[in-house]
C-alpha cells in the first residue's frame, strides 16, 4: 500500500463547519479560545499563555506543514470564527499507517456536537488517505472526549495508568480506536 498524497490546502465542508488547514491569522481565535482558557487546558495538553503576542501558532504550523500533519483548524461557518483545532499527532508511513488525533474547542462552543462533527467529516478524509487506523485518547477526568470518541463509533481499547505528565501530575489516559473499512481501494 502506498501512504497518501499529504494536500494541506483541502477543505472539508459540514453541515455547520469549514475544516481547513490552520492559518497564522487563526492566531486570535486560537488564544482566546484555547491557549488563554485555563478551563480548555485543564485537559488539552498545550501551554497557557498570557499574551497573544507570545503565540506560537506560527512554529507549530510550520513543523506540522514538515511532519505531513493534517492541523485543521475548525471554523463556524456562519460567523468564520476559528473555534478549535483538530490535528494529528502523529505521522502515518507505509509501514505504520495508522495516526493519533487530538481536538479542542473553545469553552463557549462545548456541548453543541461541533467537536463530534469535525471527527466525522475527518475520519473518512483520512481513511481515504490511506489510514487504515485512528486513535485518540483522553485524561480519564475529561469524560466529554470519550463521549465524542464513541459518538463517532471509534472502541475502547483500555486505560494506559500514568501515561502522562500533566500540570504535576501523572495522569491515566483512555484509549480508542477505529479501524478502515475494508474495501479494495484501501489495500
Amino acid at each position: 500500500m502506498t501512504m497518501r498524497a499529504f494536500d494541506p490546502h483541502v477543505t472539508i465542508h459540514t453541515k455547520r463547519l469549514l475544516l481547513r488547514y490552520m492559518e497564522e491569522a487563526d492566531t486570535h481565535d486560537i488564544f482566546q479560545n484555547i491557549n488563554h482558557d485555563p478551563e480548555v487546558l485543564r485537559f488539552f495538553i498545550d501551554k497557557y499563555v498570557e499574551k497573544e503576542e507570545d503565540m506560537t501558532l506560527g512554529r507549530t504550523i510550520a513543523y506540522c506543514l514538515e511532519a505531513k500533519r493534517y492541523l485543521f483548524a475548525i471554523v463556524l461557518k456562519e460567523t468564520g470564527e476559528t473555534i478549535g483545532m483538530l490535528l494529528e499527532c502523529s505521522t502515518p508511513t507505509d509501514v505504520f499507517p495508522n495516526v493519533e488525533i487530538g481536538f479542542a474547542i473553545g469553552k463557549p462552543h462545548w456541548n453543541q456536537g461541533y467537536v463530534t462533527e469535525a471527527v466525522q467529516a475527518v475520519v473518512p478524509f483520512l481513511f481515504k488517505q490511506g489510514v487504515h487506523r485512528i486513535t485518540a485518547s483522553h485524561i480519564v477526568e475529561n469524560e466529554a472526549s470519550g463521549k465524542v470518541m464513541r459518538k463517532c463509533g471509534m472502541a475502547y481499547q483500555g486505560r494506559h495508568d500514568e501515561e502522562v505528565f500533566y500540570h504535576g501530575t501523572y495522569h491515566d489516559l483512555d484509549w480508542y480506536y477505529l479501524l478502515a473499512p475494508t474495501h479494495p481501494d484501501n489495500h
